[in-house]
């Protein structure tokens, strides 16, 4: 048997999720506060894969649940009430995604450590290495960008971060993608979970866990619904100031901004694209198909998703996309 501990899980993991090694309770862990941040590498005769996670979840939350897909075949959903998860493989060569797939607004992941935390993958023969490496989108948003919601009204287990828009554009794309997004947060709205808004939460995991910003091939942005109970006057000066900092952020890097799919702030949006030389993303009718009125649901989110990656593949590189 070979373990797979957090500082080499590292190297599988940067490329694909807001990922830092974070010691909890007296352990190393691969820690990440994001839904959709995932792992992908390829094993190598490997008949069973072991991962072992501590339970994080907040005592009034539902288990976080973590989604593992083989070779691009259905997801599957396991929740995180053991600290061990099983995989099993024939000894072939895979390309494994274990993501971070569920929790739930009382889970404080901002000053609690109650995100997802790794504590090592172990195999039974064979090892692991890096997937080869792909386009890289970073997609920066609150719950809908996240995968809340998507396949009911269940916290953790009816969330869809592996099916929901970002995901199914990606995939369609055959690129890798950073997801930047909590529930309910906003330029002015401060997320669940402790997290503040959103120029806070682009440089940090948590309160005291900083991100080291990547080096995508493009930003694409989805925010401002959850601002809508501000005035307009607030929203612009804040959702200006914040395109900037993703700017600086990301300096030399395509910035794409849509529209949120209920219209919010639309007019005010589209202003400041042009105004900071941003590619605009209109999204009216994308969406029809939703779980509560504001949420997409599977259908409204396969729709979307399909909608975006037709718009980002003439933004990305045309060598580098399928």
């Amino acid at each position: 048997m070979k373990q797979y501990l957090p500082n080499e899980l590292i190297t599988f993991a940067t490329r694909t999720g807001r990922w830092r090694i974070k010691e909890i309770n007296n352990s190393a862990t691969l820690y990440t506060t994001n839904l959709g941040s995932y792992l992908r590498f390829q094993t190598n005769e490997t008949t069973q894969l072991n991962i072992h996670m501590l339970v994080n979840h907040n005592f009034l939350s539902p288990s976080h649940v973590l989604a593992i897909r083989i070779d691009n075949h259905p997801w599957h959903r396991y929740p995180v009430s053991n600290k061990s998860i099983q995989v099993s493989l024939t000894p072939s060569s895979h390309i494994v995604e274990i993501m971070a797939a569920g929790n739930a607004d009382t889970d404080q992941v901002w000053t609690s450590n109650e995100g997802f935390a790794i504590t090592e993958i172990d195999v039974d023969k064979g090892n692991l290495k890096k997937a080869t490496k792909r386009p890289l989108i970073n997609f920066i948003g609150d719950s809908i960008t996240a995968g809340c919601w998507v396949a009911g009204n269940t916290p953790s287990f009816d969330y869809r971060p592996e099916a929901n828009y970002a995901a199914v554009c990606a995939d369609i794309l055959g690129v890798d993608s950073v997801r930047i997004a909590y529930s309910a947060g906003g330029v002015l709205r401060l997320a669940t979970g402790g997290v503040p808004t959103a120029d806070k939460f682009l440089s940090h995991i948590d309160a005291t866990t900083d991100w080291l910003p990547n080096s995508p091939d493009l930003v694409v942005i989805n925010l401002g619904v959850n601002d809508r109970h501000f005035p307009t006057s607030q929203f612009i000066a804040a959702y200006d100031l914040f395109i900037q900092q993703v700017q600086l952020t990301f300096a030399n890097t395509p910035i794409a901004i849509m529209i949120p799919f209920s219209q919010t702030f639309a007019p005010e949006i589209r202003q400041i694209a042009k105004e900071r030389g941003c590619y605009l993303i209109e999204t009216d009718g994308w969406c029809q198909s939703f779980t509560d009125g504001l949420h997409p649901d599977q259908n409204g989110a396969t729709t979307s998703g399909h909608k975006l990656a037709k718009v980002l593949r003439t933004l990305l590189p045309q060598s580098s996309v399928q």
